[in-house]
């Protein structure tokens, strides 16, 4: 295993309700199932997560070869800008799996939760309002 230059990478961010990933301020373009597998590694950070658990948890019961998940690895290595030689995201445990050792960001509330804040419990950006609903509400 060489040593990692995590200290100088940006750290990775997860929306997982936008089914989006960020490196720093940078956007990254991932393909569906790239994003799933960055966002398991992600999740459990710091943890050896084998082959097999990422083929069961991002392909489920589809039949691929491990071609398939060295190529997604290698398309995250690229958008994370990555290398294999000296990790700073993926560190590869040969022949086992992968681990996440980059630096993680929270993620950001949903703007629902968002728009919220600052908002007075009683004010009237609080208290939805029904539209067209009059006759239902009436007969309350």
């Amino acid at each position: 295993m060489k040593p990692s230059r995590t200290g100088d990478a940006p750290a990775v961010r997860i929306e997982a309700e936008n089914e989006c990933a960020w490196r720093g301020e940078q956007r990254l373009q991932l393909m569906p199932k790239a994003f799933a597998v960055l966002r398991h590694l992600v999740d459990h950070a710091g943890r050896l997560i084998t082959k097999e658990e990422l083929l069961t948890r991002v392909w489920r019961d589809a039949i691929i070869s491990d071609a398939a998940l060295t190529t997604c690895i290698r398309d995250l290595r690229r958008a994370l800008g990555d290398s294999s030689d000296t990790p700073r995201y993926i560190e590869t445990v040969h022949r086992r799996g992968f681990r996440f050792i980059g630096p993680i960001a929270q993620p950001t509330p949903p703007r629902s939760a968002r728009a919220d804040v600052g908002v007075e419990r009683g004010s009237s950006a609080a208290t939805p309002t029904l539209v067209g609903r009059d006759a239902e509400a009436a007969k309350k």
